[in-house]
């Protein structure tokens, strides 16, 4: 069932890239498919937000100094408890951005981080937030949460719910541009962007 969410999801938004180079439309045609899962099964919580995370690789780039080797993959890593299962797996099996292989990676410190493009935080390390910041600060890594306030205390993407139970996200490009990475037009165009 995941693998039909996965894939349907994934050509869609592909697709609609390829065509149209708009991610407005790409989130808008989302949001269209998933009803028609209502009579199967609907996707999860953290199954849309996987596909989310993978989707936001396609709307940014990373400094050229990031991929020093050709072969070198893109990370997406995880810090603190995983709430993806197998779900950002299934996600990213077979995926490239930018001719790297993208790979998972679990991580049990910030410290760890620094060969990540992706950081996924968990609202486990809400305690280590101040600590993290202030590494990832240093570092060209996109941080992304779903904890609250976590773009107001320096998170550059805040996953977030709408009084309808729709996954939603929020921007903050002062602190996507503070580290060397640039944020598509397109992606700010359909997210709620916060300014300091």
């Amino acid at each position: 069932m995941l693998c039909q969410i996965k894939y349907r999801i994934k050509w869609a938004i592909l697709q609609r890239f390829r065509l149209i180079l708009s991610l407005c439309l790409i989130i808008m045609s989302l949001s269209s498919i998933l009803p028609s899962y209502a009579q199967e099964e609907q996707p999860e919580e953290y199954q849309i937000k996987a596909v989310y995370l993978f989707n936001f690789a396609l709307f940014l780039s990373w400094p050229p100094s990031v991929f020093q080797q050709a072969k070198q993959p893109f990370r997406i890593c995880i810090l603190g408890k995983d709430p993806f299962g197998v779900d950002l797996k299934l996600v990213i099996e077979n995926e490239k951005i930018d001719g790297h292989r993208v790979i998972i990676q679990h991580l049990g410190s910030i410290q760890q981080s620094q060969f990540c493009q992706i950081l996924f935080i968990n609202q486990s390390e809400q305690p280590r937030l101040a600590t993290i910041f202030a590494y990832l600060k240093r570092h060209p890594i996109l941080s992304i949460s779903d904890m609250p306030k976590f773009v107001e205390r320096g998170g550059m993407i805040q996953f977030f719910n709408t009084a309808y139970n729709e996954v939603r996200f929020m921007i903050a490009p002062a602190a996507i541009s503070e580290v060397g990475l640039i944020a598509s037009a397109n992606l700010l165009e359909i997210a709620q962007i916060y300014r300091r």
